[in-house]
């Protein structure tokens, strides 16, 4: 069952519970948000469409790069704001739509970025959107799926991991993690693993998706809830063993994944 339309109003995009809101501000991209333009390579002549657009800024840098952009989202207030994020590129297409029911013809997008909205779609409407994105991404197009948090890291390591805060004297980012997490289970119905987003990718015919965790668990210190974190020695090793592989399925906290387009 979907989410109501108006829990994504304009203080949801407009503040923390969005990601990259403070760089939105200073009109600037997230690292997350820049790393997701670079996967995309946005160029002039292509089509780059944002499946969840939020406050399209993802979009604006893509149109600054040259390439036709489009937008679709679920949320009255997310259009607006991309809109308005997009005015001065009057070809920029924002319609407000379903993922899972998209106005373009087949094979119409070089580029699809689904970024951070798996995890607002239960199981059935995610395999839908999944197999819809496919339907008009071009033959050997990319789609780029970017969700966070990591189920894994929810389950088994945030746990272990919040009293070693505490003890590191950052009780108040333990506690702000505590809450950020209380408040997304209003919006996350369908949190995924690496496992569980490649096996929705194959349901949705997508044979050849590489699913990764991001090395750089605590962004840069640069996310709200894990700013001056890198001040301490213990996270920065930490940090650094993270950002091995066998560590990283439980300690990172983003989770990619890229597909070509069906043949």
């Amino acid at each position: 069952m979907a989410l109501p339309s108006d829990l994504y109003d304009s203080a949801y995009f407009l503040s923390d519970c969005c990601e990259g809101f403070g760089e939105y501000e200073s009109g600037v991209l997230s690292p997350l948000k820049a790393r997701q333009v670079e996967i995309l390579a946005p160029a002039p002549g292509v089509r780059v469409l944002d499946a969840g657009c939020g406050r399209g800024e993802v979009l604006r840098a893509c149109a600054e790069r040259g390439a036709d952009v489009a937008g679709v989202d679920y949320s009255e207030a997310a259009v607006e704001i991309s809109r308005e994020t997009l005015q001065e590129f009057p070809t920029a297409e924002v319609v407000q739509g379903l993922v899972e029911s998209l106005p373009w013809p087949d094979a119409h997008f070089d580029r699809i970025v689904f970024g951070d909205v798996i995890e607002h779609l239960d199981r059935d409407q995610a395999d839908r959107a999944l197999r819809e994105l496919g339907r008009v991404l071009k033959p050997g197009g990319l789609l780029l799926v970017h969700t966070s948090p990591n189920r894994l890291f929810l389950d088994f390591t945030w746990p272990c991991v919040r009293p070693l805060l505490r003890l590191l004297g950052f009780a108040d980012k333990a506690s702000a993690m505590d809450a950020w997490i209380a408040q997304s289970k209003r919006y996350h119905v369908n949190e995924q693993s690496p496992r569980s987003l490649r096996r929705a990718l194959r349901r949705a015919g997508f044979q050849r998706a590489n699913v990764w965790l991001g090395r750089d668990v605590i962004r840069a210190g640069e996310h709200h809830l894990t700013e001056g974190l890198e001040q301490s020695p213990v996270v920065r090793l930490g940090v650094r063993i993270a950002a091995l592989r066998p560590f990283r399925l439980f300690l990172s906290n983003d989770l990619f994944a890229t597909a070509q387009g069906r043949p």
